[in-house]
C-alpha cells in the first residue's frame, strides 16, 4: 500500500531510517517499516515520539513535512525543508510585490473559498444561504461571510457553537483546527518544493515566525475539511465511543487518500491536487497573470472506494 500522510498516534515509539526505509519501533520492540519515497507528510499526534537526527535529515531531504502536536492533539509546529529558489524569475517577481496582481489573485482565491463554503452548505442540505450574494457585492466583508457561514454550518450539525480559532475547547472546533493544520502542512510542503517564499503573503501580513503565504493559499481547501468533518459526525452519530480525536485523525486520513478531484478530465487525490494548485500559482507569478490559475472546487470532488482502507502506521 502506498502511504502519503503518516499519522503517528501510538505513544512511546522511536523513528529511525535504514536503507531507504522509515522504521517505527514500539515499546514492545515490534517494528513497522515504510519506504521513505512513499511519504509526503508525517503527523506526530502522540506523546513520547522520538526521531533520530538521521531520520529527520532523510525525511527533510525527501521533502517530507512533519507536523508536531502536543498532548492535547493541538498542532504546535512544523519541521520543514529549507526554502530554496527553483525559478529565479518567480523569486524576484514574488519579492517585487505587484499590488494589482496580488489583489487580483487574492480576490480569485477568496471567491473560490466562499464558493466552496456555499457548496459545502448545499451538500449538508442547507440551500437557503446568501453567501454567493455576499461574495458578489462590490465591497466584500469577510467577517460577515464567516459569521453567516459558521452559523449555518454548526446549525446543520445541530449545535449552537461559535467558531474557535485558537485555544479551542469544543471537540468540534479542535477537530476542525487539526484538519486545517494537516492541509496547511501539505500546502507548506508544496510551497517549499516549488520555490515560493512562505514568509511573503498575498493578503495576510507577515509577522514574527509566521508563514502568511501558507494561510493565504490554504483558504480554498478549508471547506473540504468542514465537509469531511460533517460526514464524520454523521457516520459516528450513534457511536459515541468512536467520536474521539483518534477516530477523526483516521477518518481525515482516509478522506485525503480516497477522495478525488477532477482537473482537466483527470482524477487526482486531494493531496496531489495541492501540488497542481501550487504549481499553477507559481506560473501566475512568472507573468503576473492569473489566467492559468487552478483553484480547487468542492463540488468537483468525489469519493473513490478502495478495496482496503488506509491503515495507520503502527496499528
Amino acid at each position: 500500500m502506498s502511504y502519503h500522510i503518516l499519522h503517528l498516534t501510538t505513544p512511546n515509539c522511536h523513528i529511525s531510517v535504514d536503507k531507504g526505509l522509515l522504521s517505527c519501533e514500539y515499546k514492545d520492540k515490534s517494528i513497522n517499516l515504510i519506504p521513505l519515497l512513499d511519504l509526503k507528510a508525517i503527523i506526530a499526534a502522540a506523546f513520547a515520539i522520538s526521531f533520530t537526527n538521521s531520520a529527520l535529515s532523510k525525511l527533510l531531504e525527501n521533502n517530507v513535512v512533519i507536523l508536531h502536536c502536543n498532548n492535547h492533539y493541538k498542532p504546535v509546529g512544523w519541521s520543514v525543508p529549507i526554502e530554496r529558489i527553483v525559478k529565479t524569475k518567480v523569486f524576484y517577481n514574488q519579492i517585487a510585490r505587484n499590488e494589482e496582481f496580488e489583489r487580483e489573485l487574492w480576490n480569485k482565491i477568496l471567491k473560490r473559498k466562499v464558493l466552496n463554503q456555499a457548496q459545502c452548505l448545499e451538500l449538508l442540505g442547507n440551500t437557503d444561504n446568501n453567501l454567493l450574494r455576499l461574495i458578489n457585492k462590490p465591497l466584500i466583508s469577510e467577517a460577515n461571510i464567516a459569521r453567516q457561514y459558521w452559523q449555518n454550518y454548526f446549525s446543520e450539525l445541530g449545535l449552537t457553537l461559535k467558531r474557535e480559532y485558537q485555544n479551542a475547547q469544543s471537540f468540534e472546533n479542535i477537530c476542525l483546527n487539526y484538519g486545517y493544520a494537516v492541509i496547511n502542512s501539505l500546502i507548506y510542503r508544496s510551497i517549499l518544493i516549488h520555490g515560493l517564499i512562505a514568509g511573503l503573503g498575498i493578503y495576510h501580513i507577515g509577522k514574527f515566525k509566521s508563514t502568511p503565504l501558507v494561510y493565504d493559499l490554504m483558504e480554498p481547501y478549508r471547506p473540504f475539511v468542514d465537509y469531511y468533518f460533517y460526514n464524520f459526525q454523521n457516520e459516528y452519530e450513534q457511536d459515541y465511543e468512536c467520536q474521539n480525536h483518534k477516530a477523526w485523525f483516521e477518518y481525515l486520513a482516509d478522506c485525503i487518500k480516497n477522495y478525488r478531484i477532477k482537473i482537466n478530465n483527470n482524477n487526482y487525490k486531494i493531496i496531489d491536487s495541492i501540488d497542481i494548485y501550487i504549481e499553477k500559482i507559481v506560473q501566475t507569478y512568472l507573468k503576473f497573470n492569473t489566467e492559468s490559475i487552478f483553484l480547487p472546487e468542492l463540488k468537483k470532488q468525489f469519493f473513490q472506494a478502495e478495496t482496503q482502507r488506509n491503515e495507520e502506521f503502527g496499528e
